[in-house]
C-alpha cells in the first residue's frame, strides 16, 4: 500500500468515527464499506464484502468496518502462518 493509500484510509476512518453512532444504529451488526466520505455498501458477511470490494475498488481503496452499537470495534487482528525473516 502506498502512502496515498494510508492517507486515504485515514480519511475514511475519520469519516466513520464522525458518524459512528449513526452508522452503528443504521447498520447494526453489518460491515459497511466506505470510499472517500461515502458509504458504498453494507454487507452481512465480511469475506464476501472484502472480495466484492477488492474487485470493484482495488486493495487499499476502501475501508471495511463492522458496525456494532456501544462497542469499541476499531481494531481487528488477523493471524496468518506467514513468517518474515
Amino acid at each position: 500500500m502506498t502512502i496515498e493509500g494510508v492517507i486515504m484510509l485515514e480519511r475514511e476512518f475519520h469519516y466513520y468515527k464522525a458518524h459512528e453512532s449513526e452508522f452503528a444504529e443504521r447498520y447494526k451488526g453489518k460491515f459497511i464499506a466506505i470510499v472517500g466520505e461515502q458509504v458504498v455498501g453494507a454487507f452481512d458477511d465480511e469475506v464476501n464484502a472484502y472480495e466484492e470490494l477488492k474487485k470493484k475498488y482495488g486493495l487499499g481503496n476502501f475501508l471495511l468496518q463492522r458496525c456494532i452499537p456501544g462497542t469499541d470495534n476499531h481494531v481487528q487482528r488477523y493471524h496468518s502462518r506467514v513468517a518474515f525473516r
